[in-house]
C-alpha cells in the first residue's frame, strides 16, 4: 500500500506522458499508412523481337535481308527503300515479298527465329551526268510479332512495330 501512496503519482504522470506522445505522432504514422500512388498511361514490353538488317551493293543494286536473332520469337517483317527525287530505286524481291499500297514491302511468311528472310533488290537508278558518289538510299525495317486471331491463324498487327527507327540503317553509296 505504501508503494502505490509513494509512486502512484508518478506512475500516473507517465502513463499520461506516453499516451500523450502516442497520441501526438499516431496522426502521422496514419499519414505514412494511407498514403498511396496510381499511375496511368502504358508502354510496350519488348519479349525478345528485334530483327538485324543486312544491305550489301552490287552493281548499282542493294540486296536487303533480314534477319531474326532470336531464338524464342517468331515475327512478321517489313521493309521500306526511300531514294529522292532524282535518284529512284526499283524494287523487287521473289514471290514472299509483297508490294503494300503503303509502299512497303512486305515478307509473306512469318520469319522464324533464327532465319533469314529471302533477298529483296532495290535497283539504284542514277541520271546521266549525276555525281554517282554522293546520294543516300535508306532503307527502314520493321518487325511486329505474330498474333493470332479467333480462329488461330497468324497475323500481323503492324501497330505494334518493334525496330523502325531504332533499327534503321543509312547506307552512302
Amino acid at each position: 500500500m505504501k508503494f502505490m501512496e509513494k509512486y502512484g503519482k508518478l506512475i500516473a504522470m507517465s502513463a499520461a506522458a506516453l499516451g500523450m506522445t502516442a497520441a501526438l505522432t499516431i496522426e502521422s504514422s496514419l499519414a505514412y499508412f494511407t498514403t498511396y500512388v496510381s499511375a496511368g498511361g502504358g508502354g510496350v514490353v519488348n519479349l525478345g523481337s528485334s530483327t538485324v538488317i543486312d544491305e550489301d551493293v552490287e552493281e548499282m543494286t542493294k540486296l536487303i535481308t533480314i534477319s531474326n536473332p532470336s531464338d524464342r520469337s517468331d515475327c512478321f517483317v517489313r521493309v521500306k527503300v526511300f531514294s529522292g527525287t532524282e535518284v529512284t530505286a526499283a524494287v523487287s524481291g521473289d514471290s514472299r515479298w509483297r508490294h503494300g499500297e503503303d509502299d512497303y514491302w512486305y515478307y509473306t511468311p512469318v520469319l522464324p527465329a533464327g532465319e533469314s528472310t529471302t533477298v529483296l533488290n532495290a535497283k539504284i537508278n542514277v541520271p546521266e551526268g549525276f555525281d554517282k558518289d554522293n546520294f543516300n538510299v535508306v532503307v527502314i525495317q520493321e518487325c511486329t510479332p505474330v498474333v493470332y486471331d479467333e480462329d488461330g491463324n497468324e497475323t500481323a498487327d503492324w501497330n505494334t512495330v518493334i525496330g523502325g527507327e531504332e533499327n534503321w540503317k543509312e547506307a552512302e553509296e
